[in-house]
């Protein structure tokens, strides 16, 4: 597909899900991240920073004090999308002019579930192609505790299923089709993952791709290794009284 024609790409997923790796192997196809992305310690989020920036100032807008990665209002989300025409749309509208420059773009950040409905009504949707990014609870709470996060397992569940049904309820209120791919079936059956990329987004990538922006071994379970997990559960158990759960949010 010629340059001209690619539609853009906007994952839309929680936290810790493995997003970095899918906009990696975007990234390889053409897609543009950004200006300037987002680094963390030792490797590139591929989140472009004035999305980042323009995200954390809707929520400033709307006075936002929670924690988004433990946290789901829909209040928050409905008085976000609610900005329009209550501030000025300027620099958000340059934002996707800036990207709409270097088409085909490629937005991933995980703040998006909150703000995305006011970014829809300053894009054009039908250039657009989203992805669904999920990943499984146990891994992603294992994950979330070893960033000492502290959730129950049964808080996180719920958390994951609530953002969840913000994303696509926003994917079904505007009748868009999307690809739902789980971060497992990218590592573990890498073949099949991509080849379902390839057919939605119009791109021509291989596992070569993947290779290239993931350190871990193909074809295998990611949810990591034993010695995390223990680390985890003892930073758990280290930290129980503070623990979220559904009962003592």
């Amino acid at each position: 597909m010629s340059a001209s024609k690619a539609k853009n790409v906007v994952i839309l997923t929680s936290g810790l899900s493995g997003s970095s790796v899918l906009a990696g192997l975007l990234v390889r196809a053409g897609l543009w991240p950004g200006a300037k992305t987002y680094r963390k310690e030792d490797y590139d989020t591929f989140e472009n920073r004035e999305l980042i920036d323009l995200n954390m100032r809707l929520l400033e807008e709307v006075r936002y004090k929670g924690d988004y990665t433990r946290e789901v209002s829909q209040q928050v989300v409905a008085n976000i999308a609610g900005l329009g025409g209550r501030i000025d749309a300027g620099p958000f509208r340059a934002m996707v002019e800036k990207c709409e420059q270097h088409r085909p773009w490629l937005w991933k950040d995980p703040r998006l579930w909150l703000t995305i409905r006011f970014w829809a009504k300053l894009l054009d949707l039908q250039e657009c192609r989203f992805i669904h990014l999920t990943r499984g609870a146990r891994p992603l709470w294992i994950s979330s505790l070893l960033r000492r996060q502290i959730t129950t397992y049964r808080y996180l569940r719920s958390y994951e299923a609530e953002v969840g049904k913000l994303i696509t309820g926003f994917l079904e209120e505007n009748r868009l089709s999307y690809l739902h791919i789980t971060y497992e079936a990218l590592i573990e059956r890498p073949d099949d993952a991509i080849a379902q990329l390839n057919r939605t987004l119009g791109t021509r990538l291989s596992v070569g791709d993947l290779k290239a922006v993931y350190n871990g071994p193909l074809y295998r379970n990611p949810g990591g290794s034993w010695a995390s997990y223990a680390k985890a559960l003892l930073i758990y158990a280290r930290n129980f009284s503070e623990r979220r759960d559904i009962e003592r949010k």
